[in-house]
């Protein structure tokens, strides 16, 4: 191969790498998400995954909180927090101030979940 197809080769493959390192944002400490409003989920730095909320096709009003593929078009799920107790549309998630995840609903008197 010529050394010029191999270092186009080389700068294409780098490319995507910038573009995603000029999108990152860290998430600060005390930030939250909640299922209804604006951002609902957090992307990774490449933006393959999200984490966020997610609502339950059978019922809309009540949430797990999980990380799926991004950027596939069925987005599938590969983690939840909450599988067996979704939560609902007044819930957050909040990286607290020491550091931890922590998931509250208060359709069931505001306890932390997560």
């Amino acid at each position: 191969m010529p050394k010029n197809v191999i270092l186009l080769f080389l700068l294409e493959l780098l490319r995507p790498i910038h573009l995603s390192a000029q999108t990152y944002h860290n998430i600060s400490i005390g930030t939250t998400l909640s299922p209804l409003t604006q951002p609902t989920s957090w992307l990774s730095p490449s933006g393959d995954f999200a984490f966020g909320f997610r609502p339950l096709e059978t019922d809309p009003a009540r949430f797990l909180l999980a990380v799926w593929f991004n950027k596939i078009a069925n987005r599938t799920v590969v983690w939840t927090a909450n599988r067996d107790n979704p939560v609902g549309n007044g819930s957050k998630a909040e990286l607290t101030s020491d550091g931890q995840l922590s998931l509250r609903d208060p359709t069931v008197g505001g306890e932390r979940i997560l």
